[in-house]
């Protein structure tokens, strides 16, 4: 993108805060994972840095799994301009539902949208019994979600569901930018959005 996409503007508000606003409607903190403490400090939440920089989202969830004062936490990549209360509520939800076994133990160690057949592990819950496995993909250079996630104990949740519990469509939920082309996308859909379109 060549610009913080975080303090990009759609419609009134920075994607930063969108994502911020979903989720303070509903979570009980809002952690912000970055290495880029000076570009967050006037939103005054906590920033936490990673413990292993440059190693991509891992290491973002990592550093918000330590810093976390909770069993569980939801994330949300900082380039998901149209991430909704509705489908943060629906996460915390389905943690709910998941989070203990019939012995009380940890049944899920994560909750993962699908949209599409794939899975969208940026804009989901994880339990801090995932920090283990997250540590050692860390150490090892092993770098992709999926790889992670193998190790885990997960429950997807399936685009269908997704849209019977909340009416949105995944597609336009989990649509991220990477691109000036993905961004002038988003513009055009908000605009459209705005205008009832």
């Amino acid at each position: 993108m060549g610009k913080n996409k975080a303090l990009l503007a759609v419609g009134r508000e920075r994607v930063i805060d969108t994502i911020m606003n979903a989720m303070s409607s509903v979570v009980q903190d809002v952690l912000i994972a970055s290495n880029d403490r000076e570009a967050y400090l006037e939103l005054g939440k906590e920033i936490v840095e990673d413990r292993f920089p440059g190693q991509g989202p891992l290491s973002g969830i990592h550093a918000a799994l330590q810093a976390a004062k909770t069993p569980w936490i939801i994330v949300a990549a900082c380039d998901m301009p149209f991430v909704s209360s509705d489908l943060i509520h629906y996460l915390t939800k389905t943690v709910h539902e998941s989070q203990t076994a019939p012995a009380g133990g940890i049944e899920y160690q994560a909750v993962v949208p699908l949209e599409e057949g794939r899975v969208q592990p940026l804009l989901a819950a994880y339990h801090v019994s995932s920090l283990p496995a997250l540590e050692e993909s860390l150490r090892s250079g092993k770098l992709r979600m999926t790889d992670w996630l193998a190790q885990l104990q997960v429950r997807y949740i399936s685009e269908e569901a997704l849209f019977k519990e909340t009416g949105m469509n995944p597609g336009h939920v989990f649509f991220n930018m990477n691109s000036p082309e993905d961004y002038n996308l988003v513009l055009k859909k908000q605009e459209d959005q705005e205008a009832g379109r």
